[in-house]
C-alpha cells in the first residue's frame, strides 16, 4: 500500500505539480534561461557489438543461479512457503521490537522467523505475531524470557502453519508474477511492437533468475517479502527498458540515415546518462535502508540493490539485443521506418 500510494504521488508530482510550477515560473518571468548540468558526457559506447559476449556472460550467470537455487531445492523457501510454527504474544506495553528480534537472533532465528505487530486494541498493548520454522516454538519462548528488554508478555496463541497454506502463498505469488509479466507483454506490444515485447520479458525474466539465484547462494530464502522484492523489481527494470525503447522508437519514426543497429545504439548511449543517475540515486535509497532498516528489512534491500545491477545491465546489454535478434530471426524490420520511401531494417 505504502509502496502504491509512492508511486500515485510521485506521479502526481511529475505530471502536474512540476510541470504548474514551471509554468508559472516561464509566466512571471523568473525563469528565463534553463541550465542543465551535464554530470555524464554523451559517449558513443557500442552497446550491440558486444551483445555476444553480453549473452555468454549473461548465460552462465542464468545457469549458475539456477542450478545453486534447484541444489539447494527446499532450503530456498522460508516459513510463508513451507509452513511453521505461529506464536502470538501479549504484551501491556509498546513492543520493543530490536529486543525482541535481538532474542531470536540470540536463538538463531534472526533470519528465519519474521515479526507482526498488531494493536491489542483497548488497554490491551500490543501483539507480537512471531513465525518461525516447524519445532521452534519453544526455543522461541525460550529466548524472549531469557531476554529482559523483551520480557514482559503472555502468551495468547501457539499454532502450526501446515505446508498446505504454504502452498497457496507459492501459487498467490506465482499468479501475481504471471500477471504482472502479461500485462507487460500487453503494454509494450500495444505502444511499441511485439519484437520490443519479447525484448521486455526476456530482460525481465533475466532479472528475476539472477537476483533469486544471487539472494539463495547468500543464504536467503523466499518469503512473501520477497516475492513483494521481485514485483518491485520487475517494475523497477521494465522502467528502465521501456526509456531505451521510447527513444529507439524516436529514432526509427526521425527518419534518420542509419541502420537500426546504429539507430538502437545511439538511442542506448542517450539514455544512458538518466540511466546511471537513476540507478545510482536508487542505490543510495537502498544501501541506506540495508544498512540502518534492520535485520527485517535487509532481505529485503539487498534483493533489490541486486536487481537494480542487474536490471541496469540488462536494459544496455540485453533487452535491445534480444529485439534486434528477433526481428532478424523473423526476416522483418524492427519497425516499419520508411526513408524515401524504402524500410531500414
Amino acid at each position: 500500500v505504502t509502496l502504491t500510494l509512492g508511486i500515485i504521488a510521485t506521479l502526481f508530482s511529475a505530471l502536474i505539480f512540476t510541470r504548474t510550477v514551471f509554468r508559472w515560473l516561464v509566466e512571471k518571468g523568473s525563469l528565463k534561461r534553463l541550465r542543465l548540468c551535464d554530470l555524464i558526457p554523451k559517449r558513443k559506447f557500442d552497446f550491440l557489438g558486444k551483445r555476444r559476449l553480453a549473452f555468454v556472460i549473461s548465460l552462465l550467470l542464468l545457469v549458475g543461479c539456477s542450478a545453486a537455487f534447484l541444489w539447494k531445492g527446499k532450503k530456498n523457501f522460508g516459513i510463508d512457503f513451507l509452513g511453521g510454527d505461529l506464536t502470538v504474544l501479549q504484551y501491556k506495553e509498546p513492543v520493543n521490537l530490536m529486543a525482541v528480534r535481538q532474542g531470536l537472533e540470540n536463538a538463531g532465528l534472526g533470519r528465519t522467523a519474521t515479526i507482526q505487530l498488531e494493536q491489542g486494541g483497548g488497554k490491551a498493548g500490543e501483539k507480537a505475531i512471531i513465525r518461525s520454522p516447524q519445532g521452534s516454538a519453544s526455543k522461541v519462548l525460550k529466548a524472549l524470557t531469557e531476554a529482559p528488554a523483551a520480557g514482559g508478555f503472555q502468551v495468547v496463541q501457539q499454532d502450526t502453519v501446515g505446508a498446505q497454506i504454504g502452498a497457496e502463498f507459492a501459487r498467490k505469488s506465482g499468479v501475481a508474477l504471471f500477471l504482472g509479466m502479461l500485462a507487460i507483454l500487453i503494454y509494450v506490444t500495444v505502444r511499441f511492437d511485439f519484437s520490443f515485447a519479447w525484448g521486455a520479458i526476456v530482460a525481465l525474466l533475466h532479472d528475476i533468475i539472477i537476483t533469486v539465484g544471487v539472494f539463495s547462494l547468500v543464504g536467503g530464502q523466499l518469503s512473501l517479502v520477497m516475492v513483494g522484492a521481485i514485483l518491485t523489481i520487475a517494475g523497477y527494470s521494465i522502467n528502465n527498458t521501456i526509456v531505451v525503447f521510447d527513444r529507439i522508437r524516436e529514432w526509427l519514426h526521425s527518419g534518420s540515415q542509419g541502420t537500426v543497429e546504429q539507430l538502437m545504439n545511439q538511442s542506448i548511449n542517450e539514455t544512458l546518462g538518466r540511466t546511471i543517475l537513476t540507478s545510482g540515486t536508487t542505490i543510495l535509497a537502498v544501501a541506506a535502508l540495508y544498512f540502518i532498516g534492520g535485520e527485517v528489512l535487509r532481505d529485503f534491500a539487498f534483493a533489490i540493490l541486486v536487481g537494480i545491477f542487474v536490471g541496469t545491465y540488462s536494459s544496455l546489454f540485453i533487452a535491445a539485443a534480444v529485439v534486434l535478434w528477433w526481428s532478424r530471426l523473423r526476416g522483418k524490420s524492427v519497425m516499419v521506418q520508411r526513408i524515401g520511401g524504402k524500410e531500414v531494417a
